[in-house]
């Protein structure tokens, strides 16, 4: 827990309350390695927010003929990619790649209990603006036109991750063809 704790007092919003009630309503979890869940309204992960303390997780989409790799972590919160708000439905899935450690906070309870202490609400309001704005750093990296210019951002950028990936994660990450992955690493 303390890994969590050290993560919302890094919040410019957090105060020591709302640290406190965030604490007591998430829970701590183990996913093992090969695990799916699910993101749409009716899975397991559609009213959850997570915090990954430790492991390997990759959100995913599936298209008309493909699953496209949309991020990999292996630390930090993961919102739902489903509309816990909006009620919008994605196709998007969360596949561990390694055993994972971290946490699971059940929105529907504390939205409930953030009623009381709007701190709480900002606290969360902040965690979902953190977890927007690394996406687009994502999407930035995948605009780049060379796949050469997205693999040295990723790895100037994001050293640790790329060291637990594989060469093929790190070619789906980059949307890069893995015969030309190989050609670009050298």
């Amino acid at each position: 827990m303390e890994e969590l704790r050290s993560k919302l007092s890094t919040l410019k919003t957090a105060d020591m309350k709302a640290i406190s009630l965030l604490e007591d309503l998430f829970v701590p979890v183990n996913f093992k390695r090969n695990l799916l869940l699910s993101s749409n309204l009716t899975g397991i992960s559609a009213a959850n927010l997570y915090y990954i303390s430790n492991g390997l997780v990759k959100g995913v989409i599936s298209g008309l003929k493909n699953e496209y790799c949309l991020w990999i972590i292996n630390q930090g919160f993961i919102v739902p990619g489903s509309g816990f708000l909006t009620g919008i439905e994605t196709n998007e899935n969360i596949e561990v790649l390694a055993e994972t450690r971290g946490y699971s906070l059940n929105l529907l309870r504390a939205d409930t209990i953030a009623r009381n202490n709007i701190n709480m609400y900002r606290m969360l309001l902040e965690i979902y603006e953190e977890t927007l704005l690394e996406g687009r750093k994502r999407e930035i990296m995948l605009r780049m036109k060379k796949a050469a210019d997205r693999y040295k951002y990723f790895h100037k950028n994001y050293p640790t991750l790329s060291n637990r990936l594989t060469l093929e994660q790190q070619a789906e990450y980059l949307h890069i063809d893995r015969k030309y992955f190989y050609n670009i690493r050298n």
